[in-house]
C-alpha cells in the first residue's frame, strides 16, 4: 500500500544526470584540495628543513602517529574489522614512524651542496608521509562536515575498505611526486632571499600534479560510493540495512 509505495520512493536509484554531476562536482572537489595538499605539503616541507623546531615538532607527529596504528594493528580485535590487511597497515605505519626519524636528521646544514639523487629519496618518504597526514585529515573533516550537513543519518564520504584503499595509494603518490620534486629542484638548498621563488618554481609543477591525482581522488570514491549504493539498492535493501 502506501507504505510500500513510500518506501520505493526512498530507496528509487538517482537519474543518469544526477549521478554525473556529483560524479564532476567529486572531481572539481579533489582537484581544489589536492592543490591544496601539494601547497601545505612543499611548505611543510621547507619549514622541516630550514626550521629545527618545526621538525621536531613534525617528527615528534610522525612518531606517534605511527606508533598509535601499529598499536591499532596489533591489538585490534576480530569484530572491529580494520580497513586493510595487517601487512600494508604495519608497512604504512613503519614508514611513518621512519618519516618521523627523518624529521630530526634533515637539517640544512648537513644536507646543503649534496647531490639530488642522493636528497630525492628521503624527501619523497617524508612527503609520503606529510601527505597523508594532510588528506586523511581532510577526509575526517569533510566526513564531519556532511554529517552536520544531513538531516538524517548518512554514510561517511570515505568508508569502505576499496575507498581507503584509493585514498592512501593517492596520498602516496602525491607525496611521492611532491618529494621528488622537491629535492631534484634543491628547493631547500635556496638562501632566504631565494627561497620564495624556488617555491613557487616547485609549485607550478606539483600544483598540476596534485589536481590530477586529488580529481581522480574525488572522482573515484563518489564512483565507489554510487556503486555499493547501487548495489543495495538492486538488493533490496538501504544503507540504513547493514546496521541492523
Amino acid at each position: 500500500g502506501a507504505a510500500a509505495e513510500q518506501r520505493g520512493a526512498m530507496v528509487a536509484p538517482p537519474t543518469s544526470g544526477r549521478r554525473f554531476c556529483l560524479l564532476f562536482v567529486s572531481a572539481l572537489i579533489g582537484a581544489a584540495l589536492g592543490a591544496f595538499v601539494s601547497m601545505i605539503t612543499n611548505l611543510a616541507l621547507i619549514e622541516i628543513s630550514v626550521s629545527l623546531m618545526f621538525s621536531a615538532y613534525f617528527g615528534g607527529l610522525f612518531i606517534l602517529v605511527g606508533c598509535l596504528i601499529l598499536w591499532r594493528v596489533t591489538s585490534h580485535q576480530a569484530l572491529d574489522p580494520l580497513p586493510m590487511p595487517k601487512v600494508y597497515l604495519s608497512a604504512f605505519a613503519g614508514i611513518i614512524v621512519l618519516s618521523g626519524v627523518l624529521c630530526f636528521l634533515l637539517d640544512r646544514k648537513v644536507f646543503v651542496g649534496l647531490r639530488p639523487w642522493m636528497k630525492v629519496p628521503l624527501y619523497t618518504i617524508l612527503g609520503s608521509a606529510v601527505s597523508f597526514a594532510m588528506t586523511f585529515a581532510i577526509v575526517d573533516v569533510l566526513n564531519y562536515i556532511v554529517g552536520l550537513c544531513q538531516t538524517s543519518v548518512s554514510k561517511p564520504i570515505v568508508e569502505s575498505a576499496q575507498q581507503v584503499m584509493l585514498v592512501l595509494l593517492v596520498s602516496l603518490a602525491m607525496g611521492l611526486a611532491f618529494g621528488f620534486t622537491f629535492g631534484v629542484l634543491d628547493v631547500e638548498d635556496e638562501d632566504a632571499y631565494h627561497i620564495r621563488m624556488a617555491l613557487l618554481r616547485d609549485e607550478r609543477f606539483s600544483e598540476p600534479v596534485g589536481a590530477v591525482l586529488g580529481a581522480l581522488a574525488g572522482f573515484g570514491l563518489e564512483f565507489i560510493r554510487q556503486r555499493d549504493d547501487y548495489s543495495m539498492l538492486a538488493a533490496g535493501k538501504t544503507e540504513f540495512d547493514e546496521d541492523i
